[in-house]
């Protein structure tokens, strides 16, 4: 008998795995994959190693969510680089280097962007960015459903509250239009997919309180992981027991006190279960919650998936020296549905994801999911060699330095790709947006009508990512274990 059993190895499920472990409780985690990850993990095929999404890490230093638990933890941690340019976003006829230094950063914009207050503009999206980030362990734990927990929050950080409640409103797209007037379409692009990266969703409907902590994402410390994501995983999970890779849970139903997850290879039994499963689909495991999910998915309806291209590429000189770009074109791509796609290439000196020479690329771009559903075998393999085509084309036109390398061993996901590989429903990836029609007071949180039934991951808890994941883990166990000493 366990205290916990958790489903699903991502960064949810992880994390909430080694914090229970720590502090002693008899914990099991179930993955029906042969690694761990998730969205965020490093695979392998045909001998290399390729990320499953974007690469970058965000979070390691002690005061930021990631930092804590490693701290708490007292593991150590990956081998990891610092970049001082955490990625180049490339729009119209520009390429943004985002640097990590606020002073650098505003220097580059102020020189591909000539409007007179940006400075001023942008020292101020740094101060909402920094109010978010230094009040979020005092906000925590919080639960709408919860009232009394919900007033007793309000009442500890009112002021903070009431000084930042106008930008919970506000739209990014009409800060910005307030401050600078019109601005330029190059400039509107790189506003909306910067803030789309993070946050799911343009200027227009991301309210600015998220809008600024995406757009200063690069000006937190940015790293490069060695080996690849899934070294942050090894780590987390330390030596991996009573970790059950390769189970499958199948169903779940809570007899009594004592909940019975039924596997694939067997049968195990908890007081309390943690599913690292969305919104949408933790409730194929549960016959009797089958009406949540299907509500759920009418109210958040809005949601991404995402299309990616795997590669290697020979660059033994290395011509290809950044480790991230955004590539931003102004058509919109007929088979994702966005203008946008991030590209994360691997280090010349990583042993484990270079190989031969040869550099691990992954590509990866918000993807509208109705555009791959319905689709016959060959109609879908036909448009996945569009859409490959498409995307290398404007690969070879924003960053020409591709074009002259040797490409090797392309491989196409898609929505359909991730539902099977991650379970996820539809293939959704990256949560639920962080749009005014869901925030500050329609996100969902981490409790099911199932008592001791809990979901962690990125569609419950505003926020995304590595650091909005694990606030949203702690979310959770602040409420249901004494674990105050990693925040306080």
């Amino acid at each position: 008998m366990f205290d916990y059993v958790i489903v699903g190895g991502g960064i949810g499920g992880v994390v909430s795995y080694a914090i229970l472990k720590k502090i002693g409780r008899n914990v099991a985690l179930l993955e029906k994959e042969s690694y761990l990850g998730g969205c965020s993990a490093t695979f392998r095929r045909k001998n290399y190693l390729y990320n499953a999404g974007a690469s970058t890490l965000v979070g390691l230093e002690e005061h930021m969510p990631l930092g804590k638990v490693f701290k708490f933890l007292n593991l150590p941690k990956p081998k990891v680089k610092k970049l001082e340019v955490p990625m180049v976003v490339c729009v119209g006829d520009k390429a943004i280097k985002r640097y990590s230094d606020r002073e650098k950063t505003i220097f580059e914009l102020e020189k591909n962007f000539n409007y007179k207050n940006l400075k001023s503009l942008w020292q101020k999206v740094y101060s909402i960015s920094d109010a978010n980030w230094q009040s979020i362990y005092n906000v925590i734990p919080i639960n709408y459903k919860n009232p009394k927990l919900f007033l007793k929050k309000f009442f500890e950080n009112c002021i903070y509250i009431i000084q930042t409640l106008p930008y919970h409103f506000k739209p990014s797209y009409d800060f910005f239009k307030d401050h600078l007037g019109n601005f330029d379409e190059d400039f509107k692009h790189f506003l909306d997919n910067q803030i789309l990266m993070t946050s799911q969703g343009y200027s227009e409907d991301v309210p600015i309180s998220v809008g600024a902590m995406g757009l200063t994402y690069p000006n937190l410390d940015n790293y490069y992981v060695y080996g690849g994501m899934g070294k942050v995983f090894d780590f987390l999970a330390h030596d991996y027991k009573n970790i059950f890779l390769r189970h499958r849970v199948i169903k779940i139903r809570k007899v009594k006190d004592v909940f019975q997850v039924i596997t694939d290879k067997g049968v195990f039994e908890a007081k309390n279960v943690i599913l690292n499963k969305t919104i949408w689909d933790y409730c194929d495991l549960l016959e009797d919650l089958k009406e949540d999910c299907i509500k759920n998915r009418k109210i958040y309806s809005k949601i991404w998936s995402s299309l990616t291209i795997y590669f290697n590429v020979e660059d033994k000189e290395n011509l290809i020296d950044e480790y991230h770009y955004q590539i931003i074109h102004k058509d919109i791509n007929p088979y994702t549905g966005s203008n946008s796609f991030f590209v994360s290439v691997s280090d010349k000196e990583d042993e484990v994801l270079t190989k031969d020479g040869k550099k691990s690329v992954t590509i990866s771009t918000h993807c509208k999911i109705s555009l791959w559903q319905d689709l016959d075998k060959q109609e879908y393999l036909e448009k996945k060699e569009k859409a490959k085509e498409f995307i290398l084309n404007k690969l070879f036109e924003y960053v020409p330095k591709f074009k002259y390398l040797s490409i090797e061993n392309v491989m196409v996901g898609t929505p359909r790709t991730f539902q099977r590989y991650t379970g996820r429903y539809s293939g959704t990836v990256g949560g639920i947006p962080l749009i005014k029609d869901y925030i500050p007071l329609r996100y969902p949180f981490n409790f099911t009508p199932i008592k001791g039934l809990y979901l962690v991951g990125d569609s419950v808890f505003p926020g995304q990512g590595w650091p909005g994941v694990i606030v949203g883990v702690l979310n959770l166990l602040l409420q249901i274990e004494d674990i105050d000493e990693i925040l306080y």
